[in-house]
């Protein structure tokens, strides 16, 4: 008799059959589930607790974001001068604590707007070291195609915890306060940290020459990692497009969209998680279909076409009024969400692995940080500008805003050259 479970046997070159693997991908779905609480609660907060203003909402983005454009360059320099795994589980253990430190100051009647922004500038700053790790740790692991397999899986169990997350996320917050409901997130992040704990994979410290240290200079180490995206036009591309992309996505950034789900629409909390969450199921499908999106058009188009999709998300949830009903509000969010996370899959999967490919080893968190950094200097100045617009213009002018210049975001892409490059290359070593 067949055994019926034959299909589910990993194949030998399966990246899940290294162990190492395995509580790497179930940290990063731990926190990641947990973070979802997050996302919904801390605009929540502002919206209820505290009653915050539309330009004050906005500000939430820009807190979480501002460590990425101040701290990133030096953030990578740093860490490729060290081996990653005891900053992933330093970075959980902090964030950990500053998550409590809301339902803390909430019990003591002493939470505010100020509150809130320094704890997400806190910890957007343990994120930036977390995520620079993380992306230069995984290529320590595993090599050539498995990288690829890999970063596909991680970004559909990111997306697949988006479609679950917000959901129990919006349940939760209604039924025990955003506050206490950030409890959960915080045992979310000590969890990973012990996972992370037990990788047992012998990390290679990088080793340097009596004159390298010597000469070394986190200044010049910053500018060569600069230098490796700036000069590189596949990656200066990519890095353009993105910065357009989260620019005017800022405008319109997720705070934004939660407070015009609630204060325009009149969507109850546990609503507006299911919506949020299931739009993201555009991201699985997007991962699932990538490989075949890639044989059909190849790598270097497929990343193209995700960036033309996703400007349909915030126009969108610019075009829903209340007067359509909940229902039809509920229905059309879905999808616009749906559409756009689909084609933000195609676009992120090809983009992280070839820049992880075609970059050496000894530059990989210098490139990451670099990139991060030029990526997400766009997100702060949207948020900040976002505030303004909606502050003086209202929340559905914003998102218009942010609709109209993502449009413009593939332009980079397609005069950096990247549509003909037909495959990942292989793995640089260096």
């Amino acid at each position: 008799m067949r055994n019926p479970f034959s299909r589910l046997r990993l194949a030998v070159d399966d990246p899940f059959q290294n162990a190492d693997v395995r509580l790497l991908f179930g940290a990063q779905g731990i926190s990641s589930l947990g973070s979802q609480v997050s996302h919904i609660a801390f605009p929540l907060i502002a919206i209820d607790v505290i009653n915050a203003s539309n330009g004050s909402i906005a500000l939430l983005e820009l807190a979480y974001l501002i460590p990425f454009v101040l701290l990133g360059l030096p953030a990578g320099a740093l860490l490729d001068r060290r081996t990653r795994r005891p900053v992933l589980i330093a970075t959980d253990i902090a964030r950990t604590g500053l998550l409590l430190i809301v339902p803390l100051c909430y019990v003591l009647n002493i939470l505010s707007m100020p509150i809130l922004l320094v704890v997400l500038f806190l910890i957007g700053a343990c994120s930036l070291l977390y995520d620079v790790a993380h992306q230069s740790y995984l290529p320590a692991i595993l090599r050539g195609p498995q990288l690829g397999v890999a970063n596909g899986r991680l970004m559909a169990m990111e997306s697949a915890t988006g479609v679950a997350g917000p959901a129990l996320a919006g349940i939760a917050v209604a039924r025990l306060t955003g506050p206490i409901a950030l409890v959960i997130d915080s045992l979310s992040f000590l969890v990973s940290a012990l996972m992370v704990q037990r990788v047992r994979h012998v990390e290679q410290a990088p080793t340097f020459t009596e004159r390298e240290v010597e000469e070394r200079s986190l200044l010049r180490e910053m500018r060569e990692g600069l230098a490796w995206v700036v000069q590189h036009p596949h990656l200066r591309g990519n890095a353009l497009a993105a910065l357009i992309f989260n620019f005017f996505g800022g405008l319109a950034s997720g705070p934004l969209i939660i407070a015009y789900a609630r204060r325009e629409l009149a969507l109850p909390t546990e609503l507006i998680g299911f919506v949020i969450g299931a739009g993201t199921i555009g991201i699985v499908v997007g991962t699932i279909v990538n490989a075949k999106v890639v044989r059909w058009l190849g790598m270097g188009r497929t990343l193209v076409l995700g960036g033309f999709i996703l400007p349909v998300m915030p126009l969108g949830f610019a075009l829903l009024d209340r007067s359509m009903g909940v229902p039809l509000i509920a229905a059309l969010a879905i999808l616009t969400q749906f559409v756009a996370f689909f084609g933000a899959g195609l676009f992120h999967v090809n983009q992280v692995t070839y820049r992880q490919l075609i970059t050496p080893a000894r530059l990989l968190g210098r490139m990451n940080a670099s990139m991060k950094t030029v990526m997400l200097l766009g997100l702060p100045l949207g948020a900040l500008i976002g505030s303004v617009i909606a502050e003086n213009f209202g929340l559905r002018a914003a998102l218009f805003a942010g609709a109209a210049g993502i449009i413009l975001g593939p332009l980079p892409l397609l005069a950096s050259g990247i549509a003909r490059v037909h495959a990942q290359p292989a793995h640089t070593e260096g």
